[in-house]
């Protein structure tokens, strides 16, 4: 069964609380128990040298002198706070017992060497006792000497003491327990607000953000990123839809164009000659709709997959000569003087198929753009390795340069325009130059010309 937060929160902090108390209520415990028997075993240690300085000895024997306090009635009752005493030599046999014993014997090691404390029972009477080995003058054991006393307030103590160090450790972890869970609602209430805000967000009113909670936490960022992420989608979803507008409007113009012209062919017989002209009109339009087929399948394909580019070193001034050379016929025909200057050993790292694309993309509008017997130049900066693509066309408005690389963008302002295109090429020359890390940039003046500038990484 997986917890919630909320629960996750109150267990692990009630956990860290209750590993805490245990810990204390242990070492209080651990305490008042040395300290208890630690008292009990002083007391058998002076009786004892009080025992010993009343024994003598010859040889192996024990001799036990008269000790009157032993005749007190302390030692002749089991009854209340009693002392017992047994001294017995190296065979077991008892030389003295105190009276308070009776028919009972304490249970010892005949081969102990030294003093040592543990607990035992006698008539149902929790006692503490001392074993001490009984030394001769040539330090050899003759005997055992054992002194108990009762042990019987300290169990009480230590046993009542356990029982409420026990309760209490149930009733404060209880009590933690409706704590934490009750401060663990408080803690996540911000985040149960986040969670109500973001169901209520779709596309419908997708300009919606999630309210920023006043302190400036983790939860006050989490809600800024989240924020961020969807200022991101909104602006992909009209971008999404702008596309599907433009997309549709651009297919429709040539669509609309070849009915017009089926359906004039069809109202009355033509000559060969005019069937001949509508077809060239009609090749025309279905060419432009291939064309802009063929780059939105290019453009899906590009943002729905991850490009990865094959980097290598090109030849630049190369690959630059052989992307010009597929334009040689529109150059002649509009008259367009090429300059380049270029070093012919500039060497960079791409792409060669998308910086094929790319150079095709920008070449194809520098020409397509630049005035009758305009110029067209290349130029090369080692310095920070740029190509510059400069042109004396029909330039473009300074307002217009951060639209100019969104899709279907055309700055001529018309769809019906005498210059061919979609405003799809440029859109995909910036995705292939984010993919190999190319910088690409425009500066224009309008009726002087544009330059494109493509800077590529060290």
């Amino acid at each position: 069964m997986r917890l919630s937060f909320k629960k996750r929160i109150a267990t692990y902090n009630l956990i860290a609380i209750a590993t805490v108390l245990a810990v204390a209520f242990s070492a209080i415990y651990g305490v008042v128990y040395f300290t208890s028997y630690k008292h009990l075993d002083d007391d058998i240690s002076t009786e004892k040298t009080e025992v010993f300085s009343n024994l003598d000895w010859e040889d192996d024997t024990i001799i036990m002198n008269k000790m009157p306090e032993w005749e007190e009635s302390e030692h002749k009752q089991i009854e209340i706070n009693p002392t017992f005493m047994q001294i017995v030599d190296l065979n077991g046999k008892t030389v003295y017992k105190s009276a308070n014993l009776q028919e009972n014997r304490f249970l010892f090691n005949p081969k102990n060497k030294r003093t040592v404390y543990y607990n035992a029972t006698i008539n149902h009477q929790k006692i503490r006792q001392g074993q001490f080995p009984v030394f001769n003058n040539k330090h050899k054991i003759i005997g055992q000497l054992t002194i108990g006393i009762s042990q019987q307030e300290s169990y009480n103590v230590l046993h009542n003491l356990l029982l409420v160090l026990v309760a209490t450790y149930i009733l404060i972890i209880l009590i933690l327990y409706f704590i934490m869970t009750f401060v663990a609602s408080k803690a996540i209430a911000p985040i149960q607000q986040l969670i109500f805000s973001a169901s209520q967000i779709n596309y419908a009113n997708i300009s919606s953000r999630l309210p920023l909670p006043e302190n400036e936490d983790e939860i006050h960022q989490l809600a800024t990123t989240i924020n961020a992420l969807l200022n991101r989608l909104e602006t992909s979803f009209y971008q999404q839809k702008q596309f599907t507008s433009d997309a549709s409007h651009e297919m429709q113009t040539p669509l609309a164009a070849i009915k017009g012209i089926i359906e004039v062919l069809l109202r009355k017989p033509r000559t060969a000659e005019r069937y001949e002209e509508k077809m060239q009109e009609v090749l025309v339009q279905t060419n432009r709709l291939s064309s802009l087929y063929d780059q939105l399948l290019q453009l899906a394909r590009l943002e729905s997959s991850v490009l990865v580019a094959k980097k290598e070193l090109v030849l630049l001034e190369r690959t630059i000569k052989k992307v010009v050379k597929t334009h040689d016929k529109l150059i002649v025909n509009n008259g367009i003087a090429m300059f380049s200057s270029v070093p012919t050993d500039v060497v960079i790292q791409a792409d060669v198929l998308l910086l094929e694309i790319i150079l095709d993309n920008l070449i194809s509008n520098a020409i397509k753009y630049n005035k009758t017997n305009g110029v067209l130049i290349f130029t090369w900066e080692t310095a920070t390795k740029t190509l510059s693509i400069i042109d004396e066309g029909i330039g473009i408005d300074s307002n217009q340069l951060p639209l100019l690389f969104n899709r279907f963008f055309r700055a001529d302002d018309s769809r019906c325009s005498q210059i061919p295109g979609n405003g799809l090429g440029l859109s995909i020359a910036k995705r292939l130059c984010d993919v190999q890390n190319i910088s690409l940039s425009v500066t224009s003046e309008k009726g002087k010309g544009t330059t494109f500038q493509l800077q590529f990484p060290d």
